[in-house]
Order: C-alpha cells, then sequence, then structure tokens
C-alpha cells in the first residue's frame, strides 16, 4: 500500500487548479485573428461606430413616417391623388435601398441597390412635379378639392430639405476641388 501523505495532496492538487489557471489565462489574453470564432455558437460581429447606428436610426425613421402618413391619407387627397402615393413610394425605395447597401459586397446586391437608386432618382424628380405643381393646396374638405394638411407639408418639406442638402453638398464639393491645390501647395 502506497503512503501519501495529506502535504503532498495538498501540493498536487494546488499545483493542477495553479497550472489550470494559467492555462484559462493564456486561452483568454490570446488575441485571435478568426472572426468567425464563437462563444456559445454567436458569431463575433465587428463593431459599429455609434454615429453611423444613430444616423440609420434617424433615416429609417423619416422611411418608415414617409411611408406610414401616405397610407394613412391615401384618400385625403383629392386635389392630387399621387402626392400620398408618392410618400408611399418613397418612403419603401428609400428604406428598401437603405437596406440592400448593408451588402454591398454580393455582386446581385450591388446592381439591385443601383436600380433602386436609378427609380428612387425617377420617383423623386415626378414628386418634385406633383408636389410643387400644387403649391399651397386648399387643407379644408369642406371647400372642394382639398389635400390633407399633414400629407402636403410632409411630402413639401421632405422634397425641399432634400434639394437643400444637395445643394449643399454640390457647393461644398465645388469648393473641395477649386482648394484642394491650394492644401497640397501649403504641405
Amino acid at each position: 500500500m502506497v503512503d501519501v501523505s495529506s502535504d503532498e495532496v495538498r501540493n498536487s492538487s494546488s499545483e493542477t487548479s495553479q497550472d489550470a489557471e494559467r492555462q484559462m489565462t493564456v486561452a483568454i489574453n490570446e488575441p485571435t485573428n478568426d472572426i468567425n470564432d464563437s462563444f456559445l455558437g454567436e458569431k463575433i460581429k465587428e463593431r459599429v461606430p455609434p454615429g453611423l447606428n444613430g444616423s440609420l436610426v434617424f433615416l429609417y425613421a423619416i422611411f418608415f413616417s414617409e411611408f406610414a402618413i401616405g397610407w394613412v391619407n391615401l384618400n385625403r387627397c383629392s386635389v392630387n391623388r399621387l402626392i400620398p402615393i408618392y410618400l408611399i413610394v418613397a418612403g419603401f425605395l428609400g428604406a428598401a435601398a437603405k437596406h440592400i447597401s448593408r451588402y454591398r459586397q454580393n455582386q446581385y446586391c450591388f446592381w439591385a441597390m443601383s436600380f433602386l437608386i436609378l427609380v428612387n432618382v425617377a420617383v423623386h424628380c415626378l414628386g418634385t412635379y406633383i408636389v410643387y405643381k400644387e403649391y399651397q393646396p386648399n387643407y379644408d374638405p369642406r371647400n372642394g378639392l382639398y389635400c390633407n394638411r399633414t400629407t402636403y407639408l410632409v411630402a413639401f418639406w421632405i422634397l425641399t430639405i432634400e434639394y437643400t442638402l444637395m445643394v449643399l453638398f454640390v457647393f461644398l464639393s465645388i469648393c473641395f476641388l477649386l482648394m484642394r491645390n491650394a492644401f497640397h501647395k501649403n504641405t
């Protein structure tokens, strides 16, 4: 029979537990380059900057509100029934194009997104004609042809803000193109 003292058992068990702790520490602290590492079957995702998430929420809120206002007031614009239809189509196309743009690496999604953007530009031009043609419609349904105030003003201001942002973007791009040589000469 082998006689093992209790001190030897304690020392061997403490060494075993220390070895296990060292192995776990090394395993936890070792950086991994594999993005598909998983913990309980979940894939590790790259972190998106918080400002990007906030802007996406804001854009989706605008697209959803366009769609919802157009849908709710579909039959409340007798002066031109295409105004709420414009809001529905613009809201849907904007949200769809923004959602598909997340999958740019896929060739089919790239072409679908390009097609949606072209259709969105055509709808935008048509919406501009429809909305600005009926500028200051009658908002009271008792006075004949009318358009719901919220429907018309949302369509009007969405278009106006989009055109304002487009002009600002073009202006800043022209300024950059004209001044980029001056920036390179100073450095």
